[in-house]
């Protein structure tokens, strides 16, 4: 997932950089567009609202990982499991797995 972000960031680094010399190359004004990335999905999961989360899901986030909100949820219906980023004030954001039944579980990569 890192991997992914650092790529498109470093795409769109160079998209703008490469745009900023053609417009001091030339004596025209050059309107850059900014343009919008979409993420592919990754691993199978789909990022789904965190609303949409079921109840044992976010009971299990309450009772097992207290302080921490779900940022971010995904879902991989091939396995049936959500991946979460778990957020808490001070710390990294973390990210987990669990599956429907509200029971934690390990994804190989």
């Amino acid at each position: 997932m890192k991997n992914l972000v650092m790529t498109v960031a470093a795409a769109a680094t160079m998209l703008f950089a490469t745009q900023s010399i053609k417009a001091q190359e030339t004596t025209e004004d050059v309107a850059m567009m900014q343009t919008e990335v979409e993420a592919p999905v990754q691993d199978g999961f789909e990022k789904i609202e965190t609303s949409a989360l079921p109840e044992t899901v976010t009971n299990a986030v309450a009772t097992d990982k207290v302080g921490k909100t779900v940022g971010e949820a995904y879902y991989n219906e091939e396995l049936k499991v959500y991946k979460v980023v778990l957020e808490a004030e001070g710390a990294e954001p973390e990210t987990a797995y669990i599956n429907e039944e509200g029971k934690w579980v390990e994804i190989q990569k």
